[in-house]
């Protein structure tokens, strides 16, 4: 595989004598009943772009699935709502995995779930890690992007047009032509929020 001279000097040539813990260990909080595909995917990425250890918190129902399915990646059952999505029960448990993380990715086939939306929206406030927000993430700050401003660790958003239409309360085609000026309008919203 050919890596694009722009990033050449930023991906280092791994080193004989090291092992997974010295490249970065990437905690995922994803997953929910009829949502594990999002979740897998993310999680073996994370292992193909270099991450030496990689952890997914699921709810708990989710478990032995995930251990079948991620062969490489270690799972972290959680408490779970009724309807199989992550519960606010979940909370310090997560928060303690966190403080193990180098970073932490949430979102990733959460569900829109009211209960887990809010345990996303209290995480937030209390990561002290660089952190990506993706999928129903974005979906639980829609309306609550003034939150934004409590991650002192740097985040990074990946919101698709569904999402990014969601958080700035334009529809998709407004989103899909102004893609840039809607990404600097929404930086200038959460610094100035």
């Amino acid at each position: 595989m050919k890596i694009d001279k722009a990033f050449r000097g930023l991906l280092r040539k791994r080193i004989k004598d090291t092992h997974k813990g010295d490249y970065g260990h990437i905690f995922i909080l994803g997953g929910s009943r009829g949502l594990t595909g999002a979740a897998a995917l993310c999680a073996n990425a994370s292992l193909r772009s270099g991450a030496g250890l990689v952890t997914l918190g699921i709810p708990r129902s989710l478990n032995p699935a995930m251990e079948v399915k991620l062969t490489e990646v270690m799972t972290c059952p959680l408490a779970e709502t009724e309807e199989g999505t992550l519960s606010l029960k979940a909370k310090a448990k997560i928060l303690d995995r966190i403080d193990t993380a180098d970073v932490v990715i949430l979102g990733p086939g959460l569900s829109q779930n009211k209960e887990t939306a809010k345990l996303i929206r209290g995480l937030i406030a209390n990561i002290k890690k660089p952190t990506v927000l993706d999928a129903d993430a974005l979906n639980a700050v829609s309306g609550h992007c003034s939150i934004l401003k409590k991650i002192r660790y740097g985040y990074i958003i990946t919101p698709h047009p569904g999402e990014m239409s969601r958080l700035i309360h334009k529809d998709i085609p407004y989103v899909k032509k102004n893609r840039i000026t809607v990404a600097k309008n929404f930086h200038l919203i959460i610094m100035l929020s």
